[in-house]
């Protein structure tokens, strides 16, 4: 399945999605399980959920490629745990051995790994409710973003390894838009969007389930995108 058809399908998946979440808040809001309509609900009551959803497809996206490496490695004459821990440090390429020349890659790879586990710690909406461990979350976030930015800027443009589609792109996407749900979250800056996010309860309702909806969609969709070279 080609890349463009993918993305085609997770859109056309992303708007049905959405007719069905507004039919669905409409209705609870018709039967009047939302409360009180003129109340306004505060960004710190449903953004936890969006930064939870936003971290956990980081991580999602991550276990994808990572998968994409394994399946390699072990399709290779000489399956190597050091040459797969340097292919994931190398984000788009994929070695298929062991060369003391690309060593340099394999603390990025431990780093990788380390941080797509504790991005997956991190899908928990309560955490995202404690300002302290908003701080900590915001700390791994900078430094899976860094990570990922590293592995993005020293892969190898050239050489004898096969590529692995860029759906690394689609997780640094997901910590950028995390970075900014943090700052609301933890310094309710900028105040002047914290105060638009002001909103009717049928509003957040909807705009948090479209976040949730779309952070699923194209995780599964990076999913399908790692194997589109295939």
């Amino acid at each position: 399945m080609h890349a463009h058809v993918v993305l085609m399908l997770a859109a056309t998946a992303l708007i049905g999605l959405f007719v069905v979440i507004v039919a669905g808040v409409t209705l609870l809001e018709r039967r009047g399980r939302l409360g009180e309509p003129d109340r306004r609900v505060e960004f710190n009551t449903y953004g936890p959920i969006l930064a939870a959803a936003c971290s956990g497809g980081a991580a999602a996206v991550h276990v994808a490629v990572v998968g994409e490496h394994a399946a390699l490695t072990a399709g290779d004459a000489s399956p190597s745990a050091i040459a797969l821990l340097c292919s994931i440090g190398a984000g788009s390429s994929h070695f298929a051995g062991t060369d003391p020349a690309l060593a340099g890659f394999l603390p990025l790879g431990v780093l990788s790994v380390g941080m797509m586990g504790a991005q997956g710690a991190l899908v928990v909406p309560r955490i995202w409710r404690s300002r302290r461990l908003v701080l900590g979350g915001l700390v791994v976030t900078l430094a899976a973003l860094a990570v990922a930015l590293l592995t993005r800027l020293l892969a190898p443009s050239s050489g004898t390894v096969q590529q692995v589609p860029y759906t690394d792109a689609l997780a640094i996407v997901f910590d950028v838009a995390l970075v900014v749900l943090i700052g609301l979250l933890a310094f309710g800056r900028p105040a002047r969007l914290l105060a638009r996010l002001r909103v009717s309860p049928m509003d957040a309702w909807v705009g948090t389930g479209l976040g949730v909806a779309a952070v699923a969609v194209f995780t599964v969709a990076g999913y399908f995108l790692a194997h589109a070279a295939h």
